[in-house]
């Protein structure tokens, strides 16, 4: 990589801004386990969006694991932490 693009990416990060984490309330977390255990139980797809410190992103398929221990789900090949999931929904068949 060339110094000057370095320096660039550099900028170009510095001028965004971190996002603080939503606090979700009690109902809203009960919801999401809700979801994400009847779609790991019917083995459905799911999406799940989950928190960024610069923009949420979006993870859909079927959840493969849920461990309980270290707080953590597997859809597909990604491990998503449950403290970051910010919603879950059945995912739309088409």
């Amino acid at each position: 990589m060339l110094p000057q693009h370095r320096d660039e990416i550099r900028r170009h990060r510095t001028g965004l801004k971190v996002r603080p984490k939503p606090e979700l309330d009690h109902d809203a977390i009960e919801e999401i386990e809700r979801v994400i255990g009847e779609a790991a139980e019917m083995r459905e797809s799911v999406m799940v969006t989950v928190y960024g410190e610069y923009c949420d992103r979006e993870v859909t398929g079927v959840v493969e694991r849920i461990d309980p221990l270290t707080r953590r789900l597997r859809i597909g090949e990604e491990y998503i932490m449950f403290q970051d999931i910010l919603n879950a929904e059945k995912a739309r068949s088409e």
